[in-house]
């Protein structure tokens, strides 16, 4: 692989998968809306595309190997059941692939998510059928079989990447994680529910090593979760993230009233992710977290 477009490339993932093929010595156009949001540390060293409005772009390049789909609204957990701003997701991916098509993109890559199965209660068979339980997976499931029409109609290979809880330096919403580790560095008890359900979560630069292995190895027509390939209680990760920090601090499992819900698990398979691409986990969750938790200190 030599050349791939990146869109979502000022995301948390997109900078880090810009990064990744950098180091790989593969060629970058990103397609962004606001350059004052790019990673200054590669800025000057991919080629870049300022747009809202994918059928206007205009590429002289046109030899691309693939192109990745992450740009998507609404990602923070206070917009995930908005449903304007979900839906407004779904023209966006279908113009990406057109452009794709258009500029001849060998592979076109958008990425799910493991919150497209929020109703399993076991490890996650990507070839399952969805079970989105708020309005964010149900969009990127309705963009998943609005791309697999279109990949068909128009003749391009599509590959769908469902991504894992993921972790790592530079993200800074929401997440179980990000809470826990600022919580605990402020020196305040972080509150949770019972956290028994079963987990994975995969540091940052695996999960997009794993997607750059997509764009060179995957087979199109594919679902492929992606993931560290081990589970556990989502309480043990929580006590592991304590433990790193400080062990004798305070966490309030527990202490966060049940909803009554079904409790879910968030781990999905990777046979086929193994099998096609080799992929294997180099940086796990010790070393991934305590890189993380350094930066959070800084």
């Amino acid at each position: 692989m030599e050349r791939v477009i990146i869109s979502g490339a000022t995301g948390f993932i997109g900078k880090w998968l810009v990064k990744e093929m950098l180091q790989n010595e593969i060629e970058v156009t990103v397609i962004i809306r606001n350059t004052a949001k790019l990673d200054q540390d590669w800025i000057d060293r991919v080629t870049i595309v300022e747009t809202n409005d994918y059928e206007t772009v205009q590429l002289e390049q046109k030899d691309y190997d693939a192109f990745y789909h992450l740009a998507w609204s609404g990602v923070d957990t206070k917009d995930k059941n908005k449903i304007n701003v979900q839906l407004q997701n779904i023209p966006l991916a279908l113009s990406a692939m057109n452009l794709a098509h258009y500029i001849g993109c060998k592979k076109f890559i958008a990425t799910g998510t493991v919150a497209e199965y929020t109703m399993c209660d076991s490890v996650m068979n990507a070839a399952n059928r969805q079970t989105p339980s708020d309005f964010y997976g149900a969009a990127k499931v309705a963009v998943f079989y609005a791309l697999e029409v279109l990949s068909r109609q128009i003749n391009i290979p599509f590959i769908w990447a469902q991504l894992p809880s993921t972790f790592g330096e530079g993200r800074n919403d929401d997440n179980i994680v990000i809470y826990t580790i600022k919580e605990l560095l402020a020196g305040r008890k972080p509150l949770f529910g019972p956290l028994d359900q079963m987990w994975d979560f995969l540091y940052v630069s695996e999960v997009v090593k794993a997607l750059r292995l997509l764009g060179q190895y995957g087979i199109p027509g594919k679902t492929y979760g992606i993931g560290s390939g081990e589970y556990s209680y989502l309480k043990e990760y929580i006590l592991r993230i304590r433990d790193m920090i400080n062990p004798k601090l305070e966490l309030g499992i527990g202490e966060l009233p049940v909803t009554g819900q079904k409790v879910m698990s968030s781990c999905v398979g990777i046979y086929d992710l193994v099998k096609d691409t080799g992929f294997r986990v180099q940086i796990g969750f010790e070393e991934g977290m305590r890189k993380t938790i350094d930066y959070y200190k800084r």
